[in-house]
C-alpha cells in the first residue's frame, strides 16, 4: 500500500514537472510575442513623433515666412531646436516606458532552474524506490 503511495507521488511529481515546463515554454513564447508587439508599437510611435516633429517645423516656418521673417539663424534655430528638444524628450520617454516593461519579472521563467530540478530530483528517487527500478 505504501509502494503504490509513493509510485502514485512519483508519477504525480512527473506529471507536475512536465505541466510546469510546458508552462514555462508557454510563458517564453508569450513574453516573445509581447517583446515584438512592444517593439512594433515603439517603431510607430518613434514615426509619429518624427512625422509630427516635421510638421510643427514646416509649419513654424511657413508662418515665419507669412510674417516676413527668415526661416534659419538666430531666433529661428531657437524655435526649431525647441521643437527638436521636445520631440527628442518625447523619443526618450517611450524608448524609457518600453525598456522598463520588457524588464517584467516571471516566476515561470526558472524552468532549468533549482526548482525544477529539485522536484525532478525526488520524482528519479521516488521511482527508483519502486521494486524493479
Amino acid at each position: 500500500m505504501a509502494l503504490a503511495s509513493l509510485a502514485l507521488s512519483g508519477v504525480s511529481t512527473a506529471a507536475g514537472v512536465a505541466g510546469q515546463r510546458q508552462q514555462a515554454a508557454a510563458q517564453r513564447q508569450r513574453i516573445a510575442a509581447e517583446q515584438q508587439q512592444r517593439a512594433l508599437t515603439q517603431r510607430i510611435e518613434e514615426r509619429r513623433i518624427a512625422r509630427e516633429r516635421d510638421q510643427q517645423i514646416a509649419a513654424q516656418r511657413a508662418r515665419m515666412g507669412a510674417a516676413g521673417v527668415g526661416g534659419s539663424g538666430g531666433s529661428a534655430d531657437a524655435i526649431f531646436a525647441g521643437i527638436r528638444g521636445d520631440a527628442d524628450q518625447r523619443l526618450f520617454d517611450v524608448r524609457q516606458g518600453n525598456a522598463l516593461a520588457a524588464q517584467s519579472v516571471s516566476l515561470l521563467d526558472d524552468d532549468d532552474g533549482p526548482t525544477i530540478e529539485a522536484l525532478a530530483g525526488f520524482g528519479r528517487q521516488v521511482i527508483r524506490a519502486i521494486p524493479g527500478n
